[in-house]
Order: C-alpha cells, then sequence, then structure tokens
C-alpha cells in the first residue's frame, strides 16, 4: 500500500507492504488517500505505517481461540442481519415478521458493540465482511412465499442454537476479561432469540399441519380416536404440547414426518399421532413425550411408514 503526498517542493512516496488476500482493503484505501494530498495525509500514513507494530502487539494479549470468537460472531451478526431483512421483506405471517424486525434491530446494535470491541482489541474483521450473498441468502430468497416463513423460522432456530453454544464457550472459557464479559452479557439475548424461533417454527408446523389435514381430522375423529380438534385448552394442556414440540424440533436427524406428528394433550394426557420414518423414531418421540409427562400418560399411536 502507499501514500503520496506533497511538503513544499518535494513528492513524498511512502509504501507499506500488505498481503495478497488484503487487495480489497488495497484498492478502498487508495481511492481515500488519493483525495487526501494534505497534511492530513501525512499524519493517516503514519498513522498507517505503525498501525501493523502496534496491532500485533495489541494482538499478542488476546489468543486465538479469543479473536477466532470475535471474528465469527461478527461474521454471525452480519449474516443474521442480512437473512432478517430478507423476512421483513418476504414472511407471510405477521409475528415471523416482526421477528425478523427484531432480528434486525437487535443485531445490528449488537454487531456495532462487538466492532468497537474488535477494535479497542485490535482484531481485523475485514475478512468477516461478505460482499455477495451466501448460499443461506440466495437460498431463501428464491423461496416461495408460502414456504418462506418455514425455512426462514428453520435457519434462525439453526443458527441460533450454534451461536448459543459459542457465546456459552466464550462466557466461560474466554481468557480476555473484555471478551468473557461480552458474551455473558449478550447470551440472554440470542437465547430470547431462539426460543422465539422455536416457538414461531412450532406455530408454522401446527398452522401447516392443520390445514393438510383438515379432512383427515374430521373424518378421522370419533370417541377412540382424537384429533387436533380435542387438544386442551387449559395452559398446562398448552404447554406440555408446546415443550414436546420443541423437544423434538431441537432433534437434529429426525425426519419431516417426525417433525410433523400430531401432538394432543387432553387433561394432562398426551395422545401421538401420524406416520414416522421407522420404529426407532418412534421410540425417540415416545421417549421425549415421556420426559415431558410421566410416561403413564402418553398414549403412542404413531405409525412406522
Amino acid at each position: 500500500m502507499y501514500c503520496t503526498f506533497r511538503l513544499g517542493n518535494t513528492l513524498l512516496f511512502v509504501e507499506r507492504v500488505i498481503q495478497p488476500n488484503r487487495k480489497r482493503i488495497v484498492t478502498i484505501m487508495k481511492s481515500k488517500f488519493n483525495t487526501l494530498m494534505s497534511n492530513t495525509t501525512l499524519a493517516l500514513c503514519g498513522m498507517l505505517l505503525s498501525a501493523p507494530y502496534a496491532m500485533a502487539n495489541e494482538r499478542n494479549t488476546l489468543n486465538r481461540a479469543d479473536e477466532k470468537f470475535i471474528k465469527n460472531a461478527a461474521s454471525h451478526d452480519m449474516e443474521e442481519v442480512k437473512l432478517a431483512q430478507l423476512g421483513v421483506q418476504k414472511a407471510l405471517h405477521p409475528d415471523v415478521k416482526a421477528y425478523a424486525e427484531m432480528i434486525v434491530t437487535d443485531h445490528t446494535r449488537s454487531g456495532a458493540n462487538l466492532a468497537r470491541l474488535a477494535t479497542a482489541k485490535r482484531v481485523d474483521l475485514s475478512d468477516e465482511i461478505e460482499t455477495d450473498p451466501s448460499r443461506t441468502y440466495r437460498n431463501l430468497e428464491k423461496t416461495d412465499r408460502e414456504d418462506f416463513d418455514r425455512k426462514f423460522l428453520d435457519q434462525m432456530v439453526g443458527d441460533h442454537k450454534k451461536q448459543v453454544g459459542n457465546y456459552e464457550d466464550a462466557a466461560e472459557d474466554a481468557k480476555d476479561a473484555q471478551v468473557k464479559a461480552f458474551a455473558m452479557e449478550r447470551l440472554p439475548m440470542l437465547r430470547a432469540h431462539h426460543e422465539k424461533a422455536n416457538e414461531l417454527r412450532t406455530r408454522e408446523i401446527e398452522r401447516t399441519t392443520d390445514k393438510d389435514n383438515t379432512g383427515r381430522n374430521v373424518r378421522d375423529r370419533d370417541d377412540k380416536q382424537l384429533t387436533p380438534f380435542d387438544q386442551g385448552s387449559g395452559k398446562r394442556d398448552t404447554e406440555i404440547t408446546a415443550n414436546i414440540r420443541k423437544a423434538i424440533l431441537d432433534v437434529d436427524d429426525m425426519s419431516t414426518n417426525g417433525k410433523n406428528v400430531k401432538i394432543i394433550t387432553k387433561d394432562g394426557k398426551v395422545t401421538l399421532r401420524g406416520p414416522v420414518d421407522n420404529a426407532s423414531e418412534k421410540l425417540h418421540i415416545d421417549e421425549i413425550a415421556g420426559r415431558v409427562v410421566n410416561p403413564s400418560q402418553v398414549d403412542s399411536q404413531l405409525e412406522v411408514k
């Protein structure tokens, strides 16, 4: 990288070598410096020439794990804001749109705080800035609007689950006190985002399932077989159904059929209905329900395909 400036009748040339992977920074710097041929440029060049040494000394106080955490967290913030901005545009349901707006606001604010921490710790975040849309963004952008909410919420659940784990690790293991404090302070927000995404995804699945199975539920309804129409409306019954659904959705390798099983809770008793891919999956779902309520209160009518 170079700067040129005139001091009296003398044209001075100052050069600083930058690694090949910093080409984007070189281009930006050139365009700025070419417009600042003044004493300000001289001072700025001096700062830039000395910055690598100051940065190197500062980085020696931040270990590799802490620096990696900051960079990963910054990349996550930028990606979440982009995805959530898309969510604001494309979400079909008002509750999903409101969630996307919250993500934009919260991650923009926390991203700014993280950027200040990175500056204080001399962590270069330029490599974390993606100028082109990610594959995830492009896939969501192409998603039909009627399918968008479910896929968007799936992404939010997965992303925030991963980041909660990363922040928990940093809150416990970070060597730098400020990095540790930042992780601890931000964890409640990320956990709240994860819980809300799970709640909305459960609601979205139930909306889709109810729509797809209305005819079958009417056909199947009799004195012996419960359908979602029989779901108890009390707070306890509603909470049991939501907790079982959330635990099922948190299983990474659960099939689509498994995630869409019917869960009907009435007077504290749980009935499970619908197809699952295999006997192992049926057993897993039965066990999940049995952890939320007493196993004796679970009536599993799940069918292996």
